[in-house]
């Protein structure tokens, strides 16, 4: 254990904390999207459709810090060739993704601070309504963290992932009713955004916020079970092995 702690901490260090203090300017540039949306709902919105911009902000950074896992991994497997070193240590694949996973999240940390601050500023939510917040947040970083995962051992050549990430931000991040709800939508592209995981985190997090818990119990539900889905789904059909060499 103290072993892995320690692979997970070096791993945030390489991963999140010396890009954070060496290359500020491509947190901005990671944020800029989020934040830009931000913006232009309140410009056009007024003040009342801060808290949903606030709410999709948060989501869509998560959802960004995920995408870049998937540009690291591929990085460190094929340019670096780092990756096939941990591959041949003691060190799992599931320690390797998580020290990589949350150095994007440390990386993201100051954008995910600002909206959480701006959250709990409009909403006056309590401690309670924070956690439940967090862990949806956890939720939703431990889904498309796999994912990214399961798809950078699959990738076999670096230019092939710019495109599969931009992708993987739009149809995760953006389309899904993060930031307007989904019911206006048509009733058939309801189901089919039902089946995106993160139209089910937005749920959540919006329940939390204007109805109560008692709302969020079935989305709740089907959250942590499309999480179990895609843990087992990455299992068994992830390649790490073939990344050795």
């Amino acid at each position: 254990m103290k072993n892995q702690i320690r692979s997970i901490s070096s791993l945030n260090a390489i991963n999140g904390l010396y890009p954070l203090l060496r290359r500020p300017f491509a947190l901005v540039a990671i944020l800029s999207t989020p934040f830009s949306f931000l913006f232009f709902i309140y410009l056009f919105g007024g003040p009342s459709k801060i808290l949903i911009a606030s709410l999709g902000g948060l989501l869509f950074t998560i959802v960004n810090a995920a995408t870049m896992l998937q540009t690291d991994l591929l990085f460190y497997k094929l340019d670096l060739k780092f990756q096939q070193m941990i591959a041949a240590s003691p060190i799992s694949p599931m320690t390797y993704t998580i020290g990589l996973a949350t150095g994007n999240i440390l990386f993201t940390l100051p954008g995910l601070v600002i909206f959480m601050a701006i959250v709990i500023y409009v909403s006056h939510i309590g401690v309670l309504q924070i956690l439940a917040l967090s862990a949806t947040l956890l939720v939703t970083w431990i889904i498309f963290s796999m994912f990214s995962f399961l798809v950078s051992t699959r990738v076999r050549e670096m230019r092939d992932i710019w495109p599969i990430s931009v992708m993987f931000s739009i149809i995760f991040g953006v389309i899904p009713p993060i930031y307007y709800p989904i019911s206006i939508l048509p009733q058939e592209v309801q189901y089919v955004a039902y089946m995106v995981p993160t139209t089910w985190a937005a749920l959540i997090l919006k329940g939390i916020i204007y109805t109560g818990f008692s709302s969020i119990v079935f989305p709740s539900v089907v959250f942590v079970l499309e999480m179990i889905g895609v843990l087992a789904f990455t299992y068994k059909f992830s390649d790490w092995k073939n990344n050795r060499t």
